[in-house]
């Protein structure tokens, strides 16, 4: 569960067993009891979200951690806006640095602590760590947006707490880097919701072509209708037809029969 007050006092992160995220605010209960269910389809993780934070620096974006993946949200969006690469092996545990925006550390399960540096690349980790044999856990970054950020504590299955020293670059803030990840999550974030609004449209056209479809299949059906009924009528009317006429016929032979007898 993530709380931060920056973000609203009345507002909470919960990340569940089944990799699908949920956001509460207690103060807009009306609407689903305050709870909105984000992603449960392609986006969600693949199993349970062990770590779910908001980025210190702009909290309307927030980080899950799960199966072979960190995804990245936005509030206003259901579905992820970035996603790593599926790491090699599976995800315990992950955090943002408290001192610059676009870096976050994850933990594996091999013990190995992967960096992420989006102000320097997006489809690659920055450094990787391996701590030690056993699966970690756990991990915290010391420091707030003003300082610190180089002091990484991890821990392991076995309650082992290492304490690690990151370089300088991975800790302080780059010039402009602030300004370069919020321009960076708002242009996926308007992406995402491009994608989703041509996702609309294109559920609604294909309601409506199946409509259409549906009505000129009825159509087609009530025409076939209409040209059976006429190819009835008119069977029935060359039936009496030929019945008139042979009745026709044999009045005539009849009639003949006896005349043919009067002038005997």
């Amino acid at each position: 569960m993530e709380y931060n007050q920056e973000a609203g006092p009345t507002k909470y992160l919960v990340g569940t067993e089944q990799g699908i995220v949920l956001a509460i605010n207690l103060r807009n209960r009306k609407s689903n009891n305050g709870i909105t269910v984000y992603d449960s389809g392609p986006g969600k993780h693949h199993g349970p979200i062990y770590s779910i934070q908001r980025n210190p620096t702009h909290n309307k974006f927030f980080m899950t951690v799960g199966d072979w993946t960190a995804r990245i949200w936005v509030e206003d969006l259901k579905t992820p806006i970035m996603t790593t690469k599926y790491h090699s092996s599976y995800l315990t545990s992950g955090c943002w640095s408290p001192t610059r925006a676009g870096v976050f550390y994850v933990t594996r399960m091999d013990g190995v602590v992967d960096i992420w540096d989006y102000f320097y690349r997006q489809n690659e980790v920055a450094y990787s760590h391996k701590v030690g044999e056993d699966a970690l856990s756990t991990i915290s970054v010391q420091g707030n947006m003003q300082s610190g950020g180089r002091l990484v504590a991890v821990g392991d299955v076995n309650g082992t707490v290492s304490l690690l020293e990151v370089c300088d670059s991975l800790a302080s803030q780059q010039p402009n880097e602030k300004m370069a990840i919020n321009g960076m999550f708002e242009r996926e974030t308007k992406q995402e919701k491009n994608l989703e609004l041509r996702e609309r449209d294109l559920k609604r056209q294909r309601a409506a072509d199946e409509e259409a479809s549906k009505k000129e299949a009825a159509e087609k059906k009530d025409g076939k209708d209409e040209k059976m009924e006429e190819l009835l009528r008119k069977v029935d009317a060359d039936f009496l037809a030929m019945i008139k006429e042979a009745e026709d016929d044999e009045s005539k032979a009849s009639e003949g029969a006896d005349l043919g007898g009067d002038d005997k």
